[in-house]
């Protein structure tokens, strides 16, 4: 079967994700919560959270070419925004970085996250099928 977008009439979906994933015949790669980091550990886009999350997706990116996958085999992110304020300009990149059928995603605001600096942190779930 490969992946599945669950999208039930009576579940409204606003915005770029999807209310669920069925998944078989494959396997999952879990992303750790990844951070606005260069590839040289130096925070980028300092005041700028687009920017930021632009990189997050980046390195999001790059840990699943490690395993054979790309952004397109993602079903499920978590956002952890240091402000909800930041939540539509977010929001707008991952628009950008995703195609529908979106990834399942939650997003929430966070008291702090580990660097003052940061702005956002994601995690991702992705399936690729056998």
């Amino acid at each position: 079967m490969g992946k599945r977008a669950l999208k039930p009439s009576s579940v409204r979906a606003k915005g770029s994700y999807s209310p669920g994933w069925e998944v078989s015949n494959g396997r999952l790669i879990f992303v750790a919560g990844q951070i606005p980091w260069d590839e040289e550990g130096r925070v980028v886009a300092k005041g700028d959270v687009a920017g930021q999350t632009r990189q997050v997706f980046k390195n999001i990116a790059a840990v699943l070419a490690e395993a054979g996958a790309t952004l397109d085999d993602v079903i499920k992110i978590t956002v952890f925004a240091a402000d909800i304020r930041f939540r539509d300009q977010i929001n707008q990149v991952r628009t950008e970085t995703f195609k529908a059928p979106y990834p399942a995603s939650t997003q929430v605001a966070v008291a702090a996250l580990v660097d003052s600096e940061w702005m956002v942190e994601i995690e991702a779930i992705a399936f690729v099928p056998n």
